[in-house]
């Protein structure tokens, strides 16, 4: 999805222009939109002012920018504006699911508030469960990683909002509170999870594993 990024300091930079033409700054340099990223300048999608020159000699000859007036700018932040606002909603629906299938599987007060650095906001239960293969001992034959997590949720729950860079496991602990994110989980048992699901916007929730 095309989300171009803008400047907020440009605001303050922009002076006249308001016709839809070129927009000029007191310093004389103008207005462009990048058409894609070019180091030490910026961005795709970002908008700048360059001088005159910048943009005749190594912008419009490329095709790597172009011209963008004042209202174009307005209606580009506005459109960020309400997909940002969209993209929360959808992080706040999908939190609503996991809370809901945590209250129908809420676990019992060795589960409640493991290794959550928000223990006493958030609702403990189990959201999601696995099986995968074990020994006598509980040991996996083969881990199960951040990505299968984050894989599983999007199978058990579709309806969820899951794309974007947004999107990511931030917290994986054992029953112990130990933290395993940055390893296989090797033993069936519970997980305390905590995901972002948007800016600010995050679930916290038991994941189970049993053995097949």
């Amino acid at each position: 999805m095309y989300r171009p990024a803008v400047s907020t300091s440009l605001n303050a930079q922009k002076k006249g222009g308001g016709g839809g033409g070129d927009v000029v700054s007191k310093k004389g340099k103008i207005q462009v939109q990048l058409l894609e990223t070019i180091p030490n300048i910026g961005q795709s999608g970002d908008i700048i002012l360059v001088s005159s020159a910048v943009f005749q000699n190594q912008l419009k000859r490329g095709n790597k920018a172009r011209l963008i007036s004042d209202e174009e700018v307005e209606r580009i932040e506005q459109k960020k504006v309400e997909e940002d606002q969209r993209m929360a909603d959808m992080a706040m629906q999908t939190k609503a699911l996991l809370e809901e299938a945590m209250l129908e599987n809420l676990g019992g007060e060795g589960q409640c508030g493991t290794g959550s650095t928000n223990s006493e906001d958030d609702i403990c239960g189990v959201a999601l469960e696995l099986k995968r293969k074990a020994g006598p001992e509980g040991n996996l034959f083969g881990g199960v990683n951040p990505k299968m997590i984050m894989d599983a949720l999007k199978e058990r729950y579709p309806k969820g909002s899951w794309e974007g860079r947004q999107v990511k496991l931030m917290e994986l602990k054992d029953s112990n509170g130990n933290d395993v994110k940055g390893k296989d989980i090797k033993h069936v048992g519970d997980y305390n999870v905590t995901i972002s699901l948007w800016r600010g916007i995050e679930a916290t929730f038991i994941l189970s594993i049993h053995p097949e």
